[in-house]
């Protein structure tokens, strides 16, 4: 059962929470703008992939936005003198004897909440769907060289090309998915309870409905098949990697990509499903099956806590694992370097006999000419 915010909470842990988040809050904000400056300044960093690490660091900004909004709503809830002035609840409105923490006493507020809530967590899996599907259509390594017929020599190293529909369907089709998912929401007025503090819940709802077929159809829509998706093309891009690694060259920069990830989305898969133990539970009960029995030590706030520290994972792993991030320069991947050095190698030792097949034929045709100007 949730519990409201009362005097009986000790004053110094919940501020404790309260300088966690800040404190974690400005770090989310550092490190997630860092990746912005990252990819604008390495031109072999604008194709799809990189657009959608962009974009999932715009989404952790925005969730430690609507995080610091569960909390700063907690703490108005203490005082409803100061409610009352943020336009919160409707004027001319007591709020002597309301329980402020249910739906009902801020039913716009709540819809605008859990819209926000549930369009970033599933906006966050349907890219990581959308981004393993292109990851698995395009080809094991980027073609990286250009190679010139007659000279046999490297030329050049190109960023990667794509066509001009990909990205924009990558960018944009999760966000709509996430939007058309939630628009119950505004409809038929279908919130969910939220919680950022120890006591600290709002929008809460009655026992009766805090578990509909809405909250199931975005457990499942927006949770389990795009984890069913991102779980199943990850073992195919294991498999064709395998592959790709006995015939040439292992490592590149899409085997890097491939790595960052799985690095990215198995965290978010245990968070999330974390955040979804209650209604675990609630259908393991109602199944007369044994519940998990992890919710006393994995509460819905230390859920949400940790689901926002993973903010900073996205940094840790792009910085960590793909080099052009560090580098705030148009610089192409060391590990592509020695591919298409090892290419240009490959190439050069074939072209001796194109060269002496020349020069056999440019000698016999000197002797034919000369034997007919004899």
């Amino acid at each position: 059962m949730d519990q409201v915010l009362s005097t009986k909470d000790s004053w110094y842990i919940e501020w404790a929470w309260v300088g966690g988040y800040s404190s974690l809050s400005t770090l989310v904000f550092i490190f997630n703008i860092l990746i912005f400056f990252s990819v604008g300044k390495n031109k072999f960093l604008h194709y799809s992939f990189h657009y959608i690490i962009v974009a999932l660091s715009l989404r952790n900004l925005l969730r430690v936005i609507l995080t610091l909004c569960l909390v700063f709503l907690a703490k108005l809830i203490q005082t409803p003198w100061l409610l009352e002035a943020t336009f919160l609840i409707p004027a001319n409105t007591s709020t002597d004897g309301i329980d402020l923490t249910q739906t009902a006493s801020m039913s716009l507020t709540c819809e605008v909440l859990s819209m926000w809530d549930h369009i970033l967590m599933t906006a966050m899996m349907f890219y990581m769907a959308g981004t393993s599907l292109y990851m698995f259509c395009r080809h094991p390594n980027p073609s990286i060289t250009e190679v010139s017929e007659t000279t046999f020599k490297l030329s050049s190293i190109v960023p990667v090309k794509e066509r001009s529909w990909v990205s924009p369907l990558l960018l944009l089709l999760p966000p709509l998915l996430a939007a058309l998912l939630c628009l119950p929401i505004p409809l038929l007025h279908e919130t969910h309870p939220m919680i950022a503090l120890p006591g600290g819940s709002v929008c809460n709802l009655p026992d009766n409905a805090k578990f509909n077929t809405y909250q199931s159809s975005v457990a499942i829509l927006g949770f389990l098949l795009p984890s069913a998706i991102v779980f199943c093309l990850m073992i195919g891009l294991s498999i064709r990697r395998c592959i790709s690694c006995s015939g040439g060259t292992c490592v590149s920069s899409f085997c890097k990509e491939e790595m960052s990830l799985a690095l990215l989305t198995l965290p978010y898969l245990a968070a999330y499903l974390a955040m979804y133990l209650p209604l675990l539970d609630h259908y393991l009960q109602k199944l007369d099956l044994p519940q998990t029995g992890l919710q006393p030590y994995i509460t819905p706030e230390i859920a949400r806590a940790v689901e926002m520290v993973l903010g900073l994972l996205l940094p840790v792993v792009v910085y960590s694992v793909l080099p052009g991030y560090r580098r705030f320069s148009s610089e192409p991947d060391a590990s592509d370097l020695r591919r298409s050095k090892k290419e240009s190698y490959n190439q050069s030792v074939t072209a001796p006999d194109s060269t002496r097949l020349s020069q056999e034929s440019l000698e016999l045709d000197c002797v034919i000419r000369n034997g007919y100007m004899s």
